[in-house]
């Protein structure tokens, strides 16, 4: 049986190396590559074809979420698994609709670790014990009011499609024929309308109202 090969992204070179040091030791997979950034880890997975992209949510130029469509477009045999500090349960909901296999906290044992590249590299969704914990204790709540992609105008709507691509504001204003400064007033307004406060959050909701397809 060949042994796993794995992609480590993430922008904190100590993390990383430790990263890999574990499953090296821990693990009979073999760590292919590492990448800095969501950029880096796109060319990598086209490169070196990993098995399972161990992917960190916060990096520069492309982040996590930004990034997990592009490389599975880069390597469609690539699973994806995620790593975050958020348990709240909401980066787990975006993180599963742009096509990542599971999420696993960095406050995880490494048992918790291990054993979900196991399942993910198996095909099958895995999801942190403490994220679910947190989602089933807010089952039952009264929910708050989803906003609907019609709040937006059909320009607003344009704009948050090519944002939620990965687009820049300078991208976004030379496709639609607008200035980066309109682009970034269309932005504000959105964001305020969603009420929503970072471009992930934006992100999730393109994905979720299918105004970006993944």
């Amino acid at each position: 049986m060949s042994r796993l090969r794995i992609l480590i992204a993430g922008d904190h070179e100590i993390a990383r190396k430790g990263l890999r040091a574990l499953l090296e030791f821990h693990s009979d997979s073999e760590v292919v590559g590492e990448a800095a950034s969501g950029g880096e880890a796109i060319g990598q997975a086209r490169k070196l074809k990993p098995d399972l992209v161990l992917l960190d949510v916060a990096m520069p130029d492309l982040n996590g979420l930004e990034a997990i469509p592009k490389i599975l477009r880069a390597q469609p045999k690539a699973r994806i698994l995620v790593l975050t500090m958020d348990d709240s349960g909401r980066t787990a909901s975006g993180v599963v609709a742009a096509g990542a296999g599971g999420l696993v906290l960095k406050s995880d044992a490494l048992a918790d670790l291990l054993l979900a590249i196991e399942t993910v590299s198996n095909g099958k969704p895995f999801i942190s014990s403490r994220v679910t914990q947190t989602i089933l204790g807010t089952m039952g709540r009264e929910p708050a009011a989803e906003p609907l992609p019609a709040d937006l105008t059909p320009r607003e709507r344009e704009v948050l499609r090519l944002l939620a691509e990965g687009h820049s504001s300078k991208q976004a204003a030379a496709t639609l024929g607008i200035s980066p400064r309109t682009v970034d007033a269309h932005r504000a307004t959105i964001m305020h309308k969603l009420n929503y406060h970072s471009l992930s959050e934006l992100i999730h909701f393109a994905i979720r109202n299918k105004i970006v397809q993944v």
